[in-house]
């Protein structure tokens, strides 16, 4: 099988029924508009895409294009531009930042120093205290001495991208970096006293049993990180992994029901090495997760950067994908918003429902908190009680007095569910704001 949107079966065909969601290019004056008054509250999480990368994966569906030194410079300077406008947008709401996570691309291929300078920026044009800051990193970029730069810039979160402890498994992905790379980083990170790591680790890739993504988890669970994340890969069409699959250039990914096997497998062996399951796809040693999609997923989240994606809770936009637009747009004094949309507390309620049930747990006082109403007063409402009932039915959940716990039989329909939304709406979002800076308008999936 390949794993594209289309391959999740029921959980794809639901999403391309039930889902909608139209971006529009808009005028800056109703782009301030909708952002200032589209804040659901005063914590606030920010999201930086650093875009570039030292080399192309062959199946990596996010928005990323190759190192050029003047035109990382100009990214730099336009970033540094684009906070500072947003600060004297937002200025009045008094906003505090609980969190800051950088992703790309390859954000470990920056200079220390340069997040230095980034992070003085988000200090000085917004509250940081207290503020966990994290980047996504390649270990080949990961020397004991950048470490401590990093460290020394305020960088106090880390998810290391290992992905395999097997040579042929990294040569297959394109990755840049060598199994002893990932050695190398992972102690050094413990040299430095850096205890805020998680590991991303790949299955479902071609060739690859069951056996084989054991062995991978086993070799892992070895250095003990803080936090370990599973996911499958995902082809997009619009990368080249997806054309040498078709074209039987690579082999094919292992069957359904291998991948059901894998997922719960990594189960099995993660909690038997003393971690505790997260989210659907992450599983943690100390009381700590490393994570962007709770943000992601029911705001109040800013985002930087060329095709960052923010969601203030009332709305939810894009910027341009393009390098050079989004440059070009922030040095003539605009935002470099390519599409935006309005959000109502319907459809948010539903993001904040399934963002915590792949955290595994909702508990009704939270929404309640969240939204001022009942949680069974508004799935009723909406019309969502009716997939909670067959969710019931299936034996996917369990519905206590004052909350909902997803079940063990209910993992792995919620990893099907969490992947097919990831290639049906977010990536489907990348796919056409790649075709052309500014589109008029983009509905997905």
């Amino acid at each position: 099988m390949i794993l594209t949107k289309d391959a999740f079966g029921i959980k794809s065909l639901i999403f391309r029924k039930a889902f909608k969601a139209t971006f529009k290019r808009q005028s800056q004056e109703i782009i301030k508009n909708l952002l200032r008054e589209g804040f659901v509250g005063k914590e606030v999480g920010i999201y930086i895409h650093f875009p570039f990368c030292r080399g192309l994966c062959p199946a990596c569906p996010y928005v990323r294009y190759l190192w050029d030194d003047l035109l990382v410079k100009s990214y730099l300077r336009s970033l540094k531009l684009e906070i500072s406008t947003y600060r004297d947008l937002l200025q009045d709401l008094e906003l505090k930042i609980t969190e800051v996570h950088v992703g790309g691309g390859t954000p470990s291929c920056l200079d220390p120093k340069q997040y230095k300078e980034i992070i003085e920026a988000l200090g000085e044009s917004f509250s940081l205290e207290g503020a966990s800051i994290g980047i996504e990193a390649n270990p080949e970029d990961l020397s004991e001495e950048r470490i401590y730069a990093l460290m020394e810039a305020g960088v106090n979160e880390l998810s290391l991208g290992v992905q395999s402890f097997f040579r042929e498994k990294i040569r297959l992905l394109g990755r840049r970096h060598s199994v002893e790379d990932s050695i190398d980083a992972i102690e050094n990170l413990e040299g430095a006293g850096f205890r805020s790591v998680n590991i991303d680790m790949m299955y479902m890739l071609p060739g690859q049993t069951v056996e084989d993504w054991v062995e991978d988890l086993r070799i892992a669970l070895e250095f003990e990180p803080a936090q370990i994340t599973t996911y499958p890969l995902l082809i997009v069409p619009y990368r080249p992994m997806y054309k040498m699959m078709m074209e039987g250039r690579v082999q094919k990914q292992p069957s359904m029901g291998e991948f059901k096997k894998m997922y719960y497998e990594a189960i099995n062996t993660l909690e038997e090495a003393g971690y505790t399951q997260v989210r659907y796809y992450s599983f943690s040693k100390i009381p700590w997760e490393y994570s962007t999609v709770e943000k992601e997923m029911t705001g109040p989240l800013l985002a930087f950067g060329p095709g960052a994606m923010g969601f203030p809770g009332k709305c939810e936009y894009i910027n341009t994908c393009s390098v050079r637009e989004y440059v070009k747009s922030l040095s003539r004094g605009r935002l470099p918003v390519a599409g935006i949309r309005e959000v109502d507390k319907e459809e948010r309620g539903i993001r904040w429902i399934s963002e915590r049930l792949s955290a595994l747990e909702l508990k009704f006082e939270g929404f309640k908190n969240e939204f001022g109403e009942e949680f069974w007063d508004f799935v009723k409402r909406t019309g969502f009680s009716k997939s909670l009932f067959i969710q019931r039915l299936l034996g996917h959940i369990k519905i206590y007095s004052d909350r909902i716990e997803l079940t063990k039989k209910g993992l792995f329909s919620r990893n099907l569910g969490g992947w097919a939304f990831v290639l049906s709406v977010p990536c489907r979002i990348v796919e056409e704001y790649l075709r052309t800076p500014w589109p008029r308008e983009v509905t997905v999936p």
